[in-house]
């Protein structure tokens, strides 16, 4: 790999973290998600103003969230990050009333970036545990 190549790597790695490290609240989604961004989420694809609703309504029902990455790995274009999030439940999310209980959640994100933005991401999140924390389903003793 060329000289290049990896002062593109570490400019979208640094791209990636700022948004993971603000837990991508929509104003810095807005600012380093392309306008044609497209994020595939379990079964369903959101666009840049899906995401930016979905994780505004995540922040207000969560007001002290925070991501924390634990692991990041850069090749070419794309980016790996594994993370988890960690917040108290403070305010109704999507029906569920708040429970003042701490909700941690993990995840591992693709990013796909081009000219300085991300595109594109894959997002796989542990679904069943994060709505288990919102009483969603019964958590069974095992």
């Amino acid at each position: 790999m060329g000289e290049a190549d990896d002062s593109t790597e570490k400019k979208n790695k640094k791209t990636v973290m700022k948004v993971a490290s603000a837990g991508w609240k929509p104003e810095v989604v807005s600012k380093y998600c392309s306008e044609d961004y497209l994020i595939h989420f379990g079964t369903a694809d959101l666009d840049r103003d899906h995401l930016m609703e979905f994780m505004g309504s995540i922040h207000h029902a969560l007001p002290d969230l925070r991501y924390k990455v634990n692991d990041i790995i850069a090749e070419g274009d794309k980016v790996v990050t594994r993370w988890v999030a960690l917040g108290t439940h403070k305010r109704a999310f999507q029906g569920v009333l708040p429970t003042q209980q701490t909700v941690q959640f993990s995840g591992i994100t693709i990013s796909r970036l081009k000219n300085g933005k991300i595109v594109e991401d894959w997002e796989e999140v542990d679904q069943l545990n994060f709505s288990q924390q919102f009483g969603a389903f019964p958590q069974e003793s095992m």
